[in-house]
């Protein structure tokens, strides 16, 4: 039998079906994303992507769909995690 293929969450490639709903790359960026704005509630998007080094785009498809929604706090007209 084949293997499960799904794609991720996040950047939409195709991956092999596992626990995870993102592929290894976003995982890592998503955990990135997490300890920043764990030390720096308080930041845009525009933040988190250059401290990150993680793109705007992906970032802000984060927002979209909630992840790290507990460690994030408004900024102004900024996007709620």
């Amino acid at each position: 039998m084949g293997e499960f293929i799904r794609n991720c969450r996040l950047c939409r490639k195709q991956m092999e079906s596992g626990p995870f709903m993102m592929c290894t790359k976003c995982l890592v960026e998503s955990d990135r994303i997490r300890s920043f704005i764990t030390k720096n509630p308080y930041v845009s998007v525009e933040e988190i992507s250059l401290a990150t080094n993680v793109s705007v785009e992906k970032v802000e498809r984060m927002v979209d769909l909630g992840v790290n929604k507990n460690n994030y706090k408004r900024k102004s007209k900024l996007y709620n995690l």
